[in-house]
C-alpha cells in the first residue's frame, strides 16, 4: 500500500494522498482513510501503536527517513505484520511518501527457515550422540576383548601387542626390557580343597598385588589359567629381582590360600638385540622350566 504522509507540528495525522492497496491490506476504501486518517491508527495492533508513534515522532524531528516493523488488522481484524518505510519529499519535506508492505510471506519463509535450521540442529544432535554411543560401544568391545574378566589385568591378546611394542622400541633405542613370568603351581589342590571360588579369589589377588608390584607405568596381565607376565620397559633382570621375591612372597601367604599358603615360580629374562617377542617369551617360559 503506498500513501502520502503528513504529521504536524501538533502531532496530528493526515493522509493526502492513499493507493488502491488499502483496501487489500486494511479493508478501508482509499477515501474514507484519506477523509479520517484516525482509522488508520485503528488498524494498527493495539500493542503496536506506541511504538510506531515514536518511531514517527523520531524521523520527523531527524529529518530522515522511517522504518519500522509492525502489525496491521485487516478487515478481518487478523493481525498481518508489515515493514513501513517513508521519506520526505521536496521541496520542503512535510509530505513523506510511503509504503507499507505485508510482510507475512517472508515471515513465514524465516519461520520456516528457522525450523528447518533447527530441524538440521536436532539431527546433527542425534547424529553427534549416535557417533559418541558407537565410539563409547566401539571402546567397551575392545576393552571386553582384551581384558581378562575374572581379575581385570589386560589378557594375552592384549599382551602380545604390548610385548610386540616394547621389544621394539627397546631395540631401536638400545634400552633394557625385563619380561616378568610367574606360574601360580599347586592352584588345582586349592580348587580341589576349597571350591572354584577360592581359587578365583586367589587369582584375583594375586592379580592386584601383580600390578600394585610393577606400578602403572608397566604393563601386567593374566595370559591364561595360573600364567601371569608383566613387562618392565627400561629395567634389567636384577632391577626385578626384589619384585620377584615380592611376588612369590605374596603368593606363598595370601589370606585367601589358607594356612597351608600355595608354591608359586616367577623369572625374569632379559630382552637382547636379536630377540623377537615370540623367543623373548619363550626364554621366559624355559626360565619357568627350570
Amino acid at each position: 500500500m503506498a500513501l502520502h504522509w503528513r504529521c504536524g507540528a501538533d502531532g496530528c495525522t493526515e493522509y493526502p494522498w492513499v493507493g488502491e492497496g488499502c483496501l487489500e491490506l486494511l479493508g478501508l476504501e482509499p477515501a474514507a482513510l484519506m477523509a479520517d486518517p484516525a482509522l488508520f491508527w485503528q488498524q494498527v495492533h493495539p500493542e503496536d501503536r506506541a511504538s510506531l508513534k515514536l518511531a514517527e515522532s523520531r524521523a520527523r524531528l531527524r529529518g530522515g527517513a522511517l522504518q519500522h516493523r509492525c502489525r496491521l488488522l485487516d478487515g478481518r481484524g487478523e493481525a498481518r505484520p508489515v515493514a513501513i518505510v517513508a521519506v520526505p519529499m521536496p521541496p520542503d519535506g512535510e509530505v513523506w511518501q510511503a509504503l507499507v508492505q505485508d510482510v507475512s510471506e517472508q515471515q513465514r519463509r524465516l519461520a520456516d527457515h528457522d525450523d528447518l535450521r533447527q530441524a538440521l540442529a536436532e539431527q546433527e544432535h542425534q547424529v553427534a550422540q549416535k557417533a559418541r554411543l558407537l565410539a563409547e560401544a566401539h571402546a567397551a568391545i575392545v576393552r571386553l576383548s582384551t581384558t581378562d574378566a575374572l581379575t581385570g589385568l589386560p589378557n594375552r591378546l592384549h599382551f602380545q601387542h604390548s610385548l610386540l611394542r616394547a621389544v621394539g622400541q627397546a631395540q631401536r633405542h638400545g634400552q633394557p626390557l625385563t619380561l616378568l613370568r610367574c606360574d601360580l603351581r599347586g592352584l588345582r589342590r586349592l580348587n580341589g580343597r576349597s571350591g572354584l571360588l577360592a581359587g578365583d579369589r586367589a587369582l584375583r589377588r594375586f592379580a592386584d598385588h601383580l600390578a600394585a608390584a610393577i606400578g602403572p607405568d608397566h604393563t601386567a596381565a593374566r595370559l591364561g589359567g595360573v600364567e601371569f607376565a608383566a613387562l618392565l620397559p627400561d629395567t634389567e633382570p636384577a632391577a626385578a629381582e626384589p619384585i620377584l621375591h615380592d611376588l612369590a612372597a605374596a603368593w606363598e601367604h595370601c589370606p585367601v590360600l589358607g594356612p597351608a599358603g600355595l608354591q608359586g615360580i616367577s623369572a625374569a629374562v632379559a630382552c637382547r638385540a636379536d630377540d623377537s617377542p615370540d623367543t623373548l617369551l619363550a626364554r621366559a617360559d624355559g626360565a619357568l622350566a627350570r
